[in-house]
């Protein structure tokens, strides 16, 4: 959604205007993964190399110390530190949330010129700090805009293949009629790409990909390059993960990419997605196993969310029951489909699988 792309920006404009009179200090959430990892950081960023070598970064607690006693000392002529925190929703996680603590309240001091950003696409992110962090926080909160429509992401294909310095009429008319043709498998394609991943700079890739490929003996859209390089976006090793799963765990990986497909990609749980297991016994008449135990389907279903499979809507759903909590299928339903064709599994049960496509 751009939030990076903002800060950057928002960065070169206030370097520019204030002579780079500011710290910039950027931590990511998937580098720093805990609290000692990103005071490690903050250190190195904010500390001159030779106080540095003298500071023991293995010690959280002389770390900290260290740190707040440098964040806190200068007058108001000193430079300001900017911290900008990436995957802000990860620094949550941390124990205790420390550093989130101690950066507000540092933020809040008069003596102290220091501002903290945090990005995220998490929408509850105020619900995952704790109450003595969230006292500390501003409250002020900006929201960009969601990812394009099926609609506009055509939109945005079009202009990408036709810049406004194209001056050839009979190029544009082309790729209008592809994208905008039911039947053309270019814009199925597309399609699988939007579902997949809604990165602009995915569709750019693709697509840059076709385009370099045109030339005068082949001036239109090769559908088998598209192809092609739909094959290299969506290769991975989740085909070999659901081939290693078991009967049980196939079927319910089924039932899930059922309900997905059914209800739009809307969320589910484990609840639905024994009820919808059970209607496929009960159709069945016996031909197929029992409603699994229960506790060997939640074990089923953690194996998936461990293997990435399977995504939590929220990694704090701690007060929900297991059965309750809501999940997404982290898999594209027509690979996912063409997998289960490879993989040793009764016929009626590779039947079910294919009638995912029906809905």
């Amino acid at each position: 959604t751009g939030k990076s792309a903002l800060v950057n920006y928002t960065n070169d404009k206030v370097k520019k205007a204030c002579e780079n009179d500011f710290i910039l200090v950027y931590l990511n959430g998937f580098v720093c993964i805990d609290d000692q990892q990103a005071l490690k950081e903050i250190a190195k960023e904010l500390c001159p190399k030779n106080e540095l070598a003298d500071l023991n970064l293995n010690s959280f607690a002389s770390t900290m110390t260290f740190l707040l006693e440098t964040l806190n000392s200068g007058d108001k002529g000193r430079q300001s530190v900017i911290f900008v925190l990436d995957e802000f929703d990860l620094f949550t996680q941390h124990h205790n949330q420390h550093l989130l603590y101690n950066l507000f309240d540092l933020s809040q001091s008069k003596s102290t010129p220091l501002a903290v950003i945090g990005l995220t696409c998490r929408q509850d992110v105020m619900e995952l700090m704790e109450k003595r962090v969230k006292s500390r926080f501003s409250h002020r909160q900006y929201f960009l805009f969601g990812p394009p429509t099926f609609e506009e992401y055509l939109s945005i294909a079009q202009d990408i293949l036709c810049p406004a310095t194209v001056s050839a009429t009979a190029w544009p008319t082309h790729v209008t009629a592809v994208l905008t043709s039911p039947d053309n498998k270019i814009k199925t394609y597309l399609e699988r790409v939007y579902n997949f991943n809604r990165s602009i700079q995915l569709l750019k890739n693709c697509l840059t990909w076709v385009a370099v490929h045109i030339d005068s003996s082949s001036p239109t859209i090769n559908v088998d390059l598209f192809e092609e390089k739909l094959i290299d976006v969506f290769k991975d090793s989740k085909a070999v993960l659901i081939r290693s799963l078991s009967k049980l765990e196939c079927c319910i990986l089924i039932a899930m990419a059922r309900l997905s497909t059914k209800h739009a990609n809307q969320p589910f749980n484990l609840e639905m997605v024994l009820f919808e297991y059970k209607e496929f016994v009960t159709f069945e008449g016996g031909k197929i196993d029992a409603l699994p135990n229960h506790d060997l389907a939640v074990q089923a279903l953690e194996k998936m969310i461990k293997s990435q499979l399977v995504r939590t809507l929220s990694s704090r759903q701690s007060k929900v029951q297991k059965d309750y909590k809501l999940m997404y299928l982290n898999i594209d339903i027509m690979d996912f489909t063409n997998i289960l064709k490879t993989c040793n599994l009764p016929s009626n049960v590779q039947k079910w699988a294919q009638s995912i496509l029906t809905f």
